[in-house]
């Protein structure tokens, strides 16, 4: 298995080194923070005589906007540390210039970092255990973070990690277009295609659009109160009807037009069908819960939220990125990365990045504050993403071949399925479970 993921890490650089320079529709640093690489860390700009540490993030444009002014907020608010935020391009980009920066010996003291790659770096041995500075500031109410969210964080014995911008997938609809033809969103599978059908129209309008990703195919599986893996960890453990019936339900609405599937791969497939909703092409879509402002923002019409449907049940897996304290660094630098990580954890700091940002909030008592019931009050569809956090009970693996496993060996395999008639979804997870297996050995 390490050797495997050394392979997949080596390639991972290489392809960094490439695509560092154009992700994110091509900009190398998001606007207002600095296109460092890195460096020594002792000093900056604006920093005088603190102590200096560097942050690399991976929120470009508009998200980097947003995180650069919670910084300089930061920064403005004490005169012991300064925090330089620095971006670092792609989730796998970001993944690469770590591995490189442990190697020269030249890592950030803060990453954020995409939760399901957490463990990967706890294994390699890469991450400070937070425990010990938890357990020394209570003030930052551990306790109070989203049961949800914390599989990625806290495991292997310590605590590696903290929630920042974490998400869930959720379903948008156009309201208008609901009103117009009087329907109510769905609550079930059969719901969602009915109401799908009825705002079709043949090759003008589709009712749904969604990715062929792993991440909703995974709660689709859920929704069978399927699992992701079987107990023992060593194969996949939706072998069965839990993973056949989500392609099926796929096929069947693509078969009669009342689904669409976005053109491209990732996260331009997610782009797409952004813009078929706010185009009005489309009726529902399923996106991310960080997908909110941006549909707000770009549609003309009022844009609504309802839960993932159910097949047997509710279910919803979590994603988004954790922030995480990188060892080999000054220990003061470290105080001042987790001095960072308690000011942006605040019920109210929280509060303020899921309103900016459409992120779900990540602590359960940001519901409790006013200034998240003024939101709510202007803004009810983003209450939907907390009330559906109930339903995270079933965890994604938490195993460093995971990111493999889902970005590579089941989104080939679905989207092959939905791609090719000839090409079953039983045989789609078959052969899942033999390339997992292998991998899991």
């Amino acid at each position: 298995m390490k050797k495997v993921l050394a392979l997949v890490l080596a390639l991972v650089m290489c392809i960094g080194a490439f695509a560092g320079c154009s992700s994110d529709g091509g900009s190398s640093a998001a606007p207002g923070s600095t296109a460092s690489t890195g460096g020594d860390a002792s000093t900056g700009g604006d920093s005088g005589e603190r102590i200096t540490f560097e942050f690399w993030h991976s929120m470009s444009g508009g998200m980097g906007e947003t995180l650069q002014k919670f910084i300089d907020d930061y920064n403005n608010s004490q005169d012991k540390y300064y925090c330089e935020a620095i971006f670092q391009g792609s989730y796998y980009d970001a993944t690469a210039k770590i591995q490189a920066a442990m190697a020269s010996n030249n890592a950030p003291a803060l990453s954020q970092m995409e939760c399901a790659r957490v463990v990967m770096f706890q294994e390699d041995g890469v991450l400070v255990d937070m425990t010990s500075l938890i357990e020394a500031h209570p003030e930052i109410e551990y306790d109070d973070f989203e049961d949800g969210f914390m599989p990625y964080c806290e495991f292997n014995d310590g605590i590696w990690a903290v929630p920042f911008n974490r998400s869930t997938p959720m379903c948008y609809y156009n309201v208008d277009m609901f009103k117009e033809n009087n329907l109510e969103p769905p609550e079930t599978w059969d719901d969602l295609h009915a109401v799908a059908k009825a705002l079709s129209i043949k090759d003008e309008r589709w009712g749904y659009e969604v990715p062929i990703d792993a991440w909703f195919y995974e709660c689709m599986i859920m929704q069978g109160d399927g699992r992701i893996f079987n107990d023992a960890g060593t194969s996949i453990g939706f072998d069965n009807n839990t993973g056949t019936d989500p392609l099926y339900f796929w096929k069947e609405m693509l078969a009669d037009g009342s689904m669409k599937a976005p053109p491209g791969q990732e996260y331009n497939s997610w782009e797409a069908a952004r813009t078929d909703f706010m185009n009005g092409t489309v009726g529902m879509i399923t996106g991310s819960s960080g997908d909110l402002a941006t549909l707000r923002k770009g549609s003309d019409f009022e844009v609504g939220t309802f839960f993932l449907p159910k097949k047997v049940r509710y279910g919803v897996g979590t994603g988004g990125a954790n922030l995480m304290l990188i060892e080999g660094v000054p220990e003061e630098q470290t105080e001042g990365a987790f001095d960072l990580i308690m000011y942006l954890s605040t019920a109210e700091k929280a509060a303020e990045w899921a309103m900016a940002t459409g992120y779900v909030p990540a602590k359960k008592s940001v519901v409790d504050t006013q200034i998240w019931k003024d939101y709510i009050a202007e803004v009810p569809a983003a209450q939907t993403v907390v009330d559906q956090m109930q339903y995270t009970d079933i965890p994604r693996p938490v195993d460093p071949d995971y990111p493999e496993i889902h970005s590579v060996v089941i989104m080939n395999a679905i989207q092959k399925c939905i791609l090719e008639d000839n090409y079953t979804p039983e045989q789609c997870v078959q052969d899942i479970k033999t390339q997992v297996e292998d991998l899991l050995k």
